[in-house]
């Protein structure tokens, strides 16, 4: 018996929660469609089991969850990724304690598809990177000039650590661009791309735990550096104190009324100060390692929240605080980054990458738990041959 069950057990954010959990004597077990994962491997984690995915099918994944449960004897779920929108979507099935921390499915439905969380926080009173109407994809390059976008950006409506998100220097690239989208995933006109004018500056996060519509606690961080240099994951960030961005999406938060774990992303122009909302990924966040190391356990609050009540959890956070310039890196992404640079023979920024990363912390590999990592290590390796990619959808 276990007193939390994790879903999607491979990734950084359920790792960093089993540590923290455990930290605490909360005994936790992992659950993943696959053996390799960082939590799979850990020290830390109680049992392991296996599920479908609902990517295959939605019915067979919650039939699986269910039967762990009642296998394991799980008391809280704890869901990590995007299975967290299905969990809610059927969370009838399951006792309310079990999906206490699970939030609302039609929040998740608004804050999954970027268009209607554009609308929301425009309607609101949020500044979002300017949009362009159209019908038919051949409208595109015409409406692109109309608006006097210098360069744009296409997004599929529904997407994640950067996946699903393309660049056009001109409006012709664009336009091509959306064609070949929608053509490939077959989409039809309500889930055409969103075109979008590329707005400069640099990505920040703020992060939020809410229970039943209340902030329990926040915390805001910088990218220093990603993954992928257009965007997407970051491989290093940096606790910062920027009450602009807080302010914005506690703002969105109050206004749905949300539940649970959530984080919120902006790109911010450091010279004017300007900000735009450019999403919410209504669930655990991949660099929530570092909001743990610089003070702020997201975890173990949302644990407290739903065995012990907010305002415990209030309490607690009350008592801890933020250590702001506190830096935590992706140690894997680094890799991943240092070898696309020497594969381009950029070996000096390839060892600046590997050796210079000035971070206090890493989100994957532990002195105390190193076999975690190469489950991770194994994780991408048999997800990259399979998909072809260094990172795969």
């Amino acid at each position: 018996m276990s007193d939390v069950l994790i879903t999607y057990g491979w990734v950084r954010s359920a790792y960093a929660s089993v540590r923290n959990l455990s930290k605490h004597n909360i005994s936790v077990s992992v659950s993943d469609t696959s053996i390799f994962g960082s939590s799979q491997f850990s020290r830390y984690r109680e049992k392991f089991y296996k599920y479908n995915s609902h990517y295959i099918s939605e019915r067979v994944f919650i039939n699986d969850l269910k039967n762990i449960l009642e296998l394991d004897q799980s008391k809280l779920i704890m869901p990590v990724h995007n299975e967290t929108e299905i969990i809610a979507k059927y969370r009838d099935e399951f006792d309310d304690s079990n999906v206490a921390l699970v939030p609302h499915y039609e929040h998740c439905k608004i804050f999954n598809n970027k268009s209607e969380s554009y609308d929301l926080a425009k309607k609101i009173g949020i500044p979002v990177p300017d949009r362009i109407s159209y019908r038919e994809p051949n409208e595109i390059a015409m409406k692109i000039k109309a608006a006097g976008f210098k360069k744009s950006v296409i997004k599929l409506l529904t997407g994640n650590s950067g996946k699903g998100v393309f660049y056009a220097s001109d409006p012709q690239t664009a336009e091509k661009k959306v064609i070949q989208l929608i053509d490939e995933y077959n989409l039809n006109k309500k889930r055409y791309p969103q075109v979008e004018e590329y707005v400069e500056g640099n990505g920040y996060g703020s992060s939020v735990l809410y229970w039943k519509g209340d902030m329990v606690a926040n915390f805001s961080h910088k990218r220093l550096r990603e993954k992928i240099e257009s965007g997407g994951t970051s491989t290093l960030r940096e606790a910062v104190n920027n009450k602009d961005i807080q302010d914005a999406a506690k703002k969105i938060f109050d206004y749905i009324g949300w539940h649970g774990l959530a984080m919120c992303e902006f790109k911010v122009c450091e010279k004017t100060g300007k900000f735009w909302f450019i999403e919410v990924n209504p669930r655990m966040w991949g660099s929530i390692p570092l909001a743990i190391e610089a003070g702020i356990e997201f975890p173990y609050l949302a644990y407290i929240c739903a065995t012990k009540g907010p305002e415990l959890a209030k309490k607690y956070n009350k008592e801890k605080n933020i250590i702001y310039g506190w830096r935590g890196r992706w140690l894997l992404g680094d890799i991943f980054l240092a070898i696309k640079k020497f594969l381009k023979f950029d070996f000096k920024n390839g060892i600046n990458i590997l050796f210079r990363a000035k971070s206090q912390s890493n989100d994957d590999f532990h002195l105390d738990d190193p076999i975690s990592f190469i489950g991770q290590c194994l994780s991408y390796i048999t997800k990259s041959i399979k998909k072809r990619s260094f990172n795969p959808s």
